[in-house]
């Protein structure tokens, strides 16, 4: 693979357009929390890696920083867009700490997504105090969804949805050069 598979998004930087490019979002937990978003795009990027393609992934990654300062509509704009353009959605539920541990807009992002065809893995690190919340809802609209225990494997099923979107899109490619040529 040449240079970084991987091209990280952060909060209010523009969204590209990359037609080849797939593309993750990074939702979970933002405030009250270990960051955990570093380590998901570390094992991202090596799973991907691994995963022997190299279709450049682009990775909408929430900043905490401007969330915690500048909370605005344009950073509600931001975030929205980036959800709706991307590809795959990974949520992540971080244990947090004891005074505010739900994570209460990404449990409203996850309710919004698993209603809709979009790919979305989820996870949530043990002694989340919402996990039988997040399992009992999601096993009522997708209840083939697992909900992963650890942050490995909750990647692990973004690099298998990544690569089933991928498989789409050159099937479509391969489909629309057939009927060109037609």
């Amino acid at each position: 693979m040449n240079g970084s598979p991987l091209q990280v998004v952060g909060s209010l930087e523009q969204v590209p357009s990359a037609p080849d490019a797939l593309t993750v979002f990074l939702a979970g937990g933002m405030r009250n929390c270990p960051d955990w978003r570093q380590p998901a795009i570390e094992a991202l990027a090596d799973q991907w890696s691994r995963a022997g393609t190299d279709r450049p992934v682009t990775v909408f990654s929430p900043s905490r920083v401007v969330s915690a300062c500048a909370f605005s509509h344009e950073l509600v704009r931001w975030e929205h867009d980036a959800l709706q353009a991307s590809d795959v959605v990974l949520f992540w539920f971080p244990r947090g700490n004891e005074q505010a541990p739900e994570q209460p807009i990404a449990l409203y992002e996850l309710g919004v997504a698993a209603a809709t065809y979009k790919p979305i893995a989820v996870g949530t690190e043990p002694g989340y105090v919402r996990r039988d919340d997040v399992g009992a809802q999601l096993r009522l609209i997708r209840p083939d969804l697992p909900v992963r225990r650890d942050l490995s494997s909750t990647v692990g099923d973004v690099v298998r949805a990544l690569r089933h979107t991928e498989k789409a899109l050159v099937e479509a490619y391969s489909t629309a050069g057939t009927l060109q040529s037609v």
